[in-house]
């Protein structure tokens, strides 16, 4: 026969229910136990919990790292659940966590809210309350923002450079500018930048960074890569140091459409002994001969130069710059031929990429210059490898080496470096004008000098007593900041900064890409790599993160006393 259990009503509402310590059902009993004070009360026995996020990144502070959690998230929830003492194994309130869930809050108020289901047993009854636990958010900077914003923590530095002996403009360090201004993955981690006289400098935490942002330069510009470091401090207690490190970037000082004058002594160059045309600047410097002979290919008159042959050779010594680029003269084309192109009648020209015909093709011109027309009849005849680029009528910049003045070091160095069977030419044809030149910026520069001229003039016409020393160090001063803040603006670091010289350059930059896919392709893969970088480092960071629960979770199951919470208690 199948026994009953005897029940009993309960001593406050009178509900029948199996006997206990306490007489009591599970509603009055809870009535009785504030759950609430336990939850509430923080480390220490205060009565607030509070959650520590950075005001700069957004971060939380999760034990020892700062991690980025999304508002009511799953991820913020188990931190803030962590966060409270009853819930951790060490407490002796012995509450179990039965379901959590979010309370929504107002954005700014900078409170938390979550609803917490918990259950314990009291008098040998169980006892089931929901409760809601307020926590207050509190601004607390990270390490890393703390060492952005504090002098003289940067342990890597990047020296850019590009060295050149005229006054020519360096193209190079333009092309980095846009192509960083076009990365802000890239830029992200750079402290500070500043302004040299011939580069910048970038500053960065780690090392690392700083090798990751020299492998993408080096993937833009042709450029030497050296690494020095230098103790700063050392502790021999804990076998640690210091170290700053620098890296040396060094770029190629040949730019595009520059004349360069090949040493015959030149190693790994397939064209020494000859006068070169720069055509492209990227990981390596593309050359063509300036005169080549034509009964050759085109292959032949082109080559690169890769940066470690450029400084194994001589660097400067056996690649002389001859003239740059400001010293073109305006040519007009008479008379186009072929020199390997048997149907001269119909001659298709280069259109783009898409357009199947190749871009260079060695052919006979015959130009005379521009200023001439009309006052003599003295015309010019070379070789050049813009044959697929002319027809008749066309406007061509090139160097005029007839009536040119170079220097004596040039003329001697011209004596002795080329072949003994090299003709210097005439002329050497470098581009093809698509559009009229530019004014100068010396309307500009008149105006600007002007407005300083009258700002220095007091309100009386007369100028003010200054001392001339002060006056030149406050000009020098007030143009490198400038000039420092330009160059900030143009490779993205100052985003509020809207100049239209600068959309203007993007733009050229971006009709650049479209016509030479190569250089397009190169910038493509960096970013891909870098990327790539970027995915390897956070795998291995939570990898890390990992390991470091486990080795805590598996010190908790031996020492439950000083653990935080075990995985029921996050569930």
């Amino acid at each position: 026969m199948a026994s009953t259990a005897i029940e009993i009503p309960c001593c406050l509402c009178g509900t029948m229910i199996l006997p206990n310590n306490a007489n009591q059902c599970g509603t009055c009993l809870a009535q009785e136990f504030d759950l609430k004070g336990a939850l509430q009360r923080g480390p220490g026995g205060s009565h607030e919990i509070y959650v520590y996020q950075c005001r700069q990144c957004r971060k939380f502070e999760r034990g020892k790292y700062y991690d980025y959690m999304e508002p009511e998230s799953p991820e913020l929830l188990a931190l803030c659940l962590r966060l409270i003492p009853a819930l951790s194994s060490s407490s002796t309130s012995k509450l179990h966590l039965v379901d959590a869930m979010w309370v929504w809050t107002e954005p700014n108020s900078m409170r938390l809210k979550v609803r917490v289901t918990v259950r314990t047993e009291v008098q040998n009854t169980t006892i089931q309350q929901r409760v809601i636990v307020e926590m207050i958010i509190k601004w607390k900077q990270c390490p890393d923002c703390n060492r952005e914003f504090t002098n003289r923590t940067w342990h890597a530095l990047i020296q850019l450079r590009q060295k050149r002996n005229d006054d020519a403009p360096r193209k190079g360090l333009v092309l980095v500018e846009m192509a960083l201004a076009r990365n802000p993955q890239i830029r992200k981690h750079v402290l500070s930048v500043d302004a040299s006289r011939q580069g910048f400098d970038f500053y960065f935490v780690s090392l690392v960074h700083a090798q990751t942002f020299s492998s993408y330069l080096a993937r833009i510009a042709p450029m030497r890569i050296k690494t020095t470091k230098k103790l700063v401090s050392t502790d021999v207690k804990s076998n640690t140091a210091n170290m700053k490190y620098t890296v040396a970037c060094d770029m190629v000082p040949l730019c595009r459409d520059d004349l360069v004058m090949v040493h015959k002594s030149a190693k790994g160059c397939k064209i020494p002994g000859r006068l070169c045309l720069v055509t492209k600047v990227s990981s390596t410097v593309h050359l063509v001969d300036g005169s080549p002979r034509r009964n050759i290919l085109m292959d032949s008159a082109m080559t690169e130069l890769a940066p470690e042959t450029y400084y194994k050779s001589g660097g400067e010594k056996h690649y002389i710059t001859v003239s740059s680029s400001r010293r073109m003269v305006r040519f007009v084309v008479l008379d186009v031929e072929l020199c390997n192109d048997d149907s001269a009648e119909h001659h298709q020209l280069y259109e783009g990429p898409d357009s199947g015909v190749s871009k260079f093709a060695l052919a006979d011109v015959e130009v005379a210059r521009e200023s001439d027309l009309g006052n003599n009849d003295e015309t010019f005849s070379c070789v050049t490898h813009l044959g697929n680029l002319l027809q008749v009528g066309d406007v061509v910049l090139g160097y005029d080496l007839v009536s040119s003045v170079l220097s004596g070091a040039s003329d001697w160095d011209m004596e002795n470096c080329f072949q003994s069977s090299y003709e210097l030419p005439d002329i050497v044809l470098v581009k093809k004008v698509k559009g009229g030149v530019a004014n100068d910026g010396d309307d500009m520069n008149d105006i600007g000098h002007q407005k300083e001229q009258e700002e220095e003039e007091g309100a009386d016409g007369k100028k003010k007593k200054k001392s001339k020393r002060k006056m030149r160090r406050k000009k020098r001063e007030d143009k490198k900041a400038r000039e420092l803040e330009e160059a900030a603006a143009r490779m993205g670091f100052l985003e509020d900064f809207n100049n239209n010289d600068g959309a203007e350059g993007e733009h050229n930059f971006e009709q650049e890409l479209a016509n030479d896919p190569e250089l397009q392709a190169e910038l493509t893969a960096a970013e891909r790599e870098l990327a790539a970088v970027a995915e390897e480092k956070d795998d291995a960071d939570a990898e890390a993160e990992a390991e470091a629960e486990a080795e805590a979770e598996a010190k908790d199951e031996i020492y439950p006393s000083e653990g935080k919470a075990t995985k029921n208690d996050e569930a």
